[in-house]
C-alpha cells in the first residue's frame, strides 16, 4: 500500500504539461552520417527541457514522418515521455509513401506506442500532399509550447516545409531549439533574425519535399 501512495503523489506532482512539438527535414536533406549526432543533440535538448520543468510530463507531438519526426520519436519514448502523433494522412494512405516495408514497421510501433493519434479522414486524400504537412505543422504549433526544428539551415522547399513551421512558430513567439541537420553544431535558440541570415545566405531554393 505504501508503493500504492508514492505513485499516486507523484502522479499529483506531475499534473503540469510541457508540450514539445519537432518539425525537420525528410532523409533527402538529412544525410544519414548524421543521425548518431541528431539524436544524441535531440536527447541533450530534450534533456534542458526536462531540468527546465522539473514538475511537468513532457509530451512530444509528431508528425512520424520519415526522418527528424521519427528520430525525435524514438528519442523522446527511450526518456519515457508521452507521444502525441498528428499525421497528415489517415495511415493506410500514409503507408503508401514508405518504399520499404520496415520503414511501415517503424510507423506502425510509432502508432501503437503513442499515447495519442489525430488522423484525418480518408476523404482529406483528394487533397494534395502539401495540404497534409501544411495542416500538421499548424496542428503542432496550435497544441506546443517548445519547437524543436532539425532544419539544415537552407531555405524553404514547398508548402509545409520546416522553415515555414519555423517562422510561424516566431510569429506566435513559441520558443524555437535549432539542430542542425548537416553540421555537427550546438543546438541554439533561433530567433527571427537568425532563419533571416542562413535563408539569404543560401539564397532562394527550388521546390522539392520537407
Amino acid at each position: 500500500m505504501a508503493g500504492a501512495s508514492m505513485n499516486a503523489n507523484h502522479g499529483r506532482r506531475r499534473t503540469r504539461v510541457v508540450r514539445v512539438a519537432v518539425t525537420g527535414h525528410r532523409p533527402n536533406r538529412m544525410p544519414e552520417a548524421q543521425w548518431r549526432r541528431i539524436k544524441a543533440d535531440l536527447d541533450r535538448v530534450m534533456a534542458e527541457i526536462e531540468a527546465q520543468n522539473p514538475a511537468a510530463r513532457a509530451v512530444l507531438l509528431s508528425g512520424l514522418a520519415e526522418g527528424a519526426d521519427r528520430l525525435a520519436a524514438f528519442v523522446a519514448l527511450g526518456r519515457g515521455w508521452d507521444l502525441h502523433a498528428v499525421l497528415a494522412f489517415d495511415r493506410t494512405r500514409f503507408e503508401q509513401d514508405f518504399p520499404a516495408a520496415f520503414l511501415v514497421g517503424e510507423f506502425r510501433a510509432l502508432c501503437k506506442a503513442a499515447t495519442t493519434v489525430e488522423e484525418p479522414k480518408a476523404t482529406a486524400r483528394k487533397h494534395p500532399p502539401e495540404h497534409g504537412y501544411h495542416r500538421v505543422g499548424q496542428r503542432l504549433l496550435a497544441l506546443s509550447d517548445v519547437l524543436i526544428a532539425v532544419w539544415d539551415g537552407e531555405g524553404s522547399r514547398g508548402k509545409g516545409g520546416t522553415v515555414e513551421v519555423i517562422e510561424d512558430a516566431r510569429a506566435r513567439n513559441i520558443p524555437v531549439i535549432w539542430v542542425h541537420a548537416k553540421k555537427a553544431r550546438p543546438p541554439q535558440h533561433l530567433t527571427t533574425g537568425t532563419v533571416r541570415r542562413q535563408r539569404s545566405r543560401v539564397g532562394a531554393a527550388t521546390p522539392s519535399p520537407r
